[in-house]
């Protein structure tokens, strides 16, 4: 069998698999798997790759060569949906698209809450998203805030991960021009807004707050940014600390489907940042690595960030030598906004290998899981 044959069953095969379970397609291709660096970028020169989809199921991203016969120069305002979510409808949203010719009404929005804004990431939609209750939840759990959900999942449909890359900024001016809207309509502060982005959907929120008018964003989260297709991107592309006045980073696959290197004024690297995370034993294409970015944020909200103080460290090396010291200008609460703290650059914790992951003890956390890390990727001629 010639390897471009193999290559196109195996594409088959995975995407008429997403209703199996993650076992099956695990062993369509463990054969064709190989070990890679956590510092390798392995999107250089493929043209496909192995990736997680809203599910956490593995799927296909195309990069390059194939094309969706759906794209377009130009993406379709009405596929994108904001929903809104307030402790009077915490599971009933209103849904609304926005275009030149309808401008959205919420009746549950108002304007003197705080607004939380969720941005999903590749092959993910607010029906089967795992990200978005989980954080949704946290957040109304804790105040009654205005809770938007974007889901752009037409723009970001597997296989096509290359269309979902570009798609990001357009997505992400068009949530902009919402929330310029939002504030315009309603009397509510931009400074009030919050947005929160998962691996591509980090790069929608950052281009969001760069291209906010009313008044600069306060507040953009990164749950793990998406690396593959963006290495060599600059801050007008990609998720940077210029699009608002803080940003915050979440690393957890960084170095293969997420960035390893700094992209706020906090950069949080949980148990190092890269992949595997503790107790993601079978970590293939570092899928649960990826998610727990969402996992670990959603249950330091819900804990006020106990569990989840991280220490400021050049580097985790020494981080886990002990050389860092814990002083109240190096520490931070991942989770909460500590705008009165003048602490930046990069913080360090560990975590638990299982829920609850914060650890709330001076002892220290399992060791990170020696599992190999599995990869597989491939170029279709």
């Amino acid at each position: 069998m010639t390897f471009r044959i193999m290559c196109l069953a195996l594409l088959l095969v995975l995407l008429r698999s997403s209703d199996s379970s993650n076992v099956n397609r695990y062993a369509v291709v463990e054969e064709n798997v190989e070990e890679v660096s956590p510092n390798e970028d392995p999107t250089e020169e493929i043209k496909w790759m192995l990736m997680p989809d809203g599910k956490g199921s593995v799927r296909i991203g195309v990069l390059s060569g194939l094309r969706s016969e759906s794209e377009k120069s130009e993406i379709d305002y009405n596929d994108v949906k904001f929903m809104l979510y307030t402790r009077k409808n915490p599971k009933d949203p209103e849904v609304r698209s926005m275009t030149a010719e309808c401008k959205p009404v919420f009746k549950h929005f108002k304007p003197s809450r705080r607004t939380k804004i969720l941005v999903h990431g590749f092959g993910d939609n607010s029906d089967e998203s795992l990200m978005f209750p989980l954080l949704r939840d946290a957040y109304l759990e804790k105040d009654d805030y205005n809770i938007f959900t974007v889901d752009w999942s037409p723009l970001a449909k597997v296989p096509w991960y290359n269309s979902a890359a570009r798609n990001t900024m357009p997505v992400g001016i068009h949530t902009a021009r919402f929330i310029d809207h939002l504030m315009d309509s309603t009397g509510a502060d931009a400074r009030d807004v919050h947005l929160v982005g998962f691996s591509l959907g980090a790069h929608v929120v950052g281009m969001a707050g760069k291209h906010v008018k009313s008044r600069q964003i306060r507040h953009v989260t990164g749950l793990d940014p998406a690396q593959v297709l963006f290495t060599k991107s600059g801050p007008d592309e990609r998720l940077d600390a210029s699009h608002a006045e803080w940003v915050d980073v979440v690393h957890t696959s960084g170095g293969y489907l997420g960035f390893s290197s700094s992209l706020g004024h906090r950069d949080f690297y949980p148990n190092g940042g890269d992949w595997p995370q503790p107790g993601c034993t079978w970590d293939y294409a570092a899928v649960c690595s990826h998610r727990r970015a969402y996992y670990y944020y959603a249950e330091a909200i819900r804990n006020h960030g106990k569990g989840f103080t991280a220490v400021s460290c050049p580097s985790y090396e020494y981080f886990e030598k002990g050389e860092c010291k814990a002083m109240d200008n190096s520490t931070l609460p991942m989770g909460l906004n500590n705008f009165d703290s003048p602490a930046k650059g990069s913080f360090y914790f560990e975590t638990n290998p299982e829920e609850p992951f914060g650890v709330k003890s001076k002892k220290k956390s399992k060791s990170k899981s020696k599992t190999k890390k599995y990869h597989s990727t491939g170029k279709i001629e």
